[in-house]
């Protein structure tokens, strides 16, 4: 099983893989890098009274502490988080940093999801820290309901420069690749594509990976590039994940 998130975020699923016998491989495809609202974010942070700061990822949870502490630690912060793994990363500051009884997570880890449940009214003033490359499905979700979202392009995960010959000669033989975001799905196809062409070409008995996505957006990235045999759990989250990699061997 290749796990392609960015270098140290794939121990988590690797080691639910590993205790079931599975051979992983840590390949990271994507890295993340500062965005061009990221020296921005702390100012912005600290400048109004938010009613809710919307954190949907892992790295956004870490660009957003980082951006918190150099704000000052302003107070009154209230953190609505996107699912589980977000709000783990936020669970690793103090206990009341954030007053973690008011922190919301919506039923199902998606952003349409949390965009439909988030308590709020119209007015409602809403900072929504995200990768460059996030859909807008969140902020086009809540100001349909009259909130006032401003979105901040904190980062962006972008795809390595590039791979060794010998990793991607590994990749294309295995038996499934995970991919935990759209853009770990581009930097497949762009960085592994033509190798995997040439051994489908060049062995009529080879077969493609098995391709298992953390939830339906990265899906729905290997759909818009063709890649067959792709799974992902109902419900978006390490745990899921690593039950789909089972189902698909």
């Amino acid at each position: 099983v290749v796990c392609t998130r960015e270098r140290g975020k794939n121990g988590a699923l690797m080691n639910l893989l590993a205790a079931r016998g599975a051979r992983c491989v840590e390949l990271p495809l994507v890295e993340a890098v500062p965005g061009e609202d990221a020296a921005t974010f702390p100012d912005v942070l600290k400048r109004e009274s938010w009613d809710w700061v919307c954190v949907t990822s892992p790295e956004a949870a870490k660009v957003f502490l980082e951006a918190y502490e150099r704000a000052g630690r302003p107070s009154g912060v209230r953190v609505a988080v996107v699912g589980a793994g977000t709000g783990k990363v936020l669970a690793k500051a103090e206990p009341t940093t954030f007053a973690m009884d008011k922190q919301f997570t919506p039923s199902k880890a998606t952003a349409a999801t949390m965009a439909a449940e988030l308590p709020c009214d119209q007015g409602s003033l809403i900072l929504y820290p995200a990768s460059k490359k996030a859909a807008t499905t969140l902020q086009d979700g809540l100001e349909a309901r009259g909130a006032t979202v401003v979105r901040l392009n904190t980062y962006s995960t972008e795809r390595v420069e590039r791979l060794s010959p010998e990793d991607v000669a590994a990749a294309v033989r295995a038996d499934v690749v995970t991919f935990g975001s759209p853009s770990a799905v581009r930097a497949w196809v762009e960085l592994c594509g033509d190798a995997l062409y040439e051994r489908l070409t060049a062995d009529a008995r080879a077969l493609q990976p098995a391709y298992v996505c953390i939830g339906e957006t990265s899906a729905e990235a290997c759909a818009n590039c063709e890649l067959p045999d792709v799974f992902y759990p109902e419900l978006p989250g390490i745990e899921g994940w690593a039950e789909t990699v089972f189902l698909a061997l």
